[in-house]
């Protein structure tokens, strides 16, 4: 069977989204449709080039116009293929075809619905009249194209299927995405703190940030790509916070190997594969006790649930540095259970349901 994975995505970024594409795509055997790719980038995520990228031939434009245009491209694509996963709002419009499928949602678009009223609020003048007019517009649409073509939908986490529900009032199939446990290793901790994701407004990273302004005697390490608005937060940061920027993969599983614990304090977090990754290295997390991370962290046993303010992070970061190693057999244990076997497992039996045949493994 032809199986065909959907993504508006240039993968120039190495986000959780983008390394779950390719886990689809090395489970099921698929190809990768995208509107266009650097083979230079595809080549970090699969340094083998075992993974087919199929391009449309069309670089997307900036936003505001991005949207709309994927939209356009993938309604009109002819593909021939037995099977497609689409995997965002823009690739979800193949879906016209009336094709046999799965529709793979991280979330209902945010800045339409559960982050609907923050992100008004932070625009200004006729902008934020635009923006509220375009906003409803899309969400009609957007409901509507969900109710006449998606048979099959499938979320990431618990916190996203009831999203989903209140959002399309469907019921979707929770799939967590995997963690390769493998790649990860656990060595004796060199005194610092760890955190990893992008550094945008939605991460929390000012909290993390002061935290450790309180704890000079403890170091933070920010590993991702900061985007504009917070580069003046950067700017400002004590001695002990240092911005690492993006890392290749091999760094950062050796930064997780060596760090004492790790700290993500995400809004609302859709899932998050990180906290999965720090345990796959044995190393307790501090989140915060919200979204997907109550799904993944369990609180005393593979790290310390926190309320979003400074003083219950510095709180639990303390607590947890006194016996860090306390954790780590059960980090290494929670890990396993979200393993890329069991995911490879999973994926391959509901693909099978949709089509109503055996599945491959």
């Amino acid at each position: 069977m032809r199986t065909a994975i959907l993504a508006c995505d240039d993968f120039s970024v190495r986000g959780g989204a983008e390394r779950l594409i390719i886990d689809f795509s090395r489970a099921l055997g698929a190809d990768i449709v995208v509107p266009s790719y650097n083979e230079d980038i595809v080549r970090t995520y699969d340094e083998t080039r075992k993974i087919k990228f199929v391009s449309l031939g069309r670089e997307l434009p900036g936003e505001p116009m991005r949207q709309l245009a994927g939209m356009r491209l993938f309604a009109k694509a002819n593909l021939d293929y037995d099977f497609f996963i689409s995997t965002d709002d823009m690739s979800i419009r193949y879906l016209v075809h009336n094709a046999p499928h799965f529709s793979f949602f991280h979330t209902p678009r945010r800045a339409m619905y559960d982050m609907y009223y923050p992100f008004l609020s932070e625009q200004r003048g006729i902008g934020k009249i635009g923006y509220w007019g375009a906003l409803n517009l899309f969400k009609f649409f957007d409901r509507r194209f969900v109710k006449q073509h998606v048979k099959n939908i499938v979320c990431n986490s618990h916190n996203v299927r009831n999203r989903v529900y209140k959002v399309y009032q469907r019921d979707a199939r929770v799939l967590y995405p995997p963690v390769h446990a493998g790649d990860y290793s656990c060595k004796s901790p060199e005194g610092y703190w760890l955190s990893v994701g992008r550094v945008d407004k939605w991460k929390r990273i000012p909290l993390q940030v002061e935290a450790f302004r309180q704890m000079a005697d403890k170091t933070l390490l920010i590993v991702g790509q900061i985007y504009p608005a917070l580069r003046p937060i950067v700017e400002k940061v004590p001695e002990n916070v240092k911005f690492l920027g993006p890392c290749n993969e091999s760094r950062l599983i050796d930064l997780y190997a060596r760090c004492e614990g790790f700290i993500t304090t995400a809004i609302d977090e859709d899932f998050g594969i990180t906290p999965l990754e720090a345990m796959a290295s044995g190393k307790p997390v501090v989140a915060t006790k919200e979204g997907g991370y109550l799904e993944t962290v369990v609180d005393g046993y593979t790290g310390v649930l926190i309320s979003p303010d400074v003083g219950s992070a510095v709180s639990a970061i303390r607590e947890v540095s006194e016996n860090p190693s306390a954790y780590t057999d059960e980090c290494l244990k929670r890990a396993k259970q979200f393993d890329y076997p069991v995911f490879e497992k999973q994926i391959n039996r509901y693909v099978a349901d949709c089509i109503e045949v055996p599945p491959s493994i």
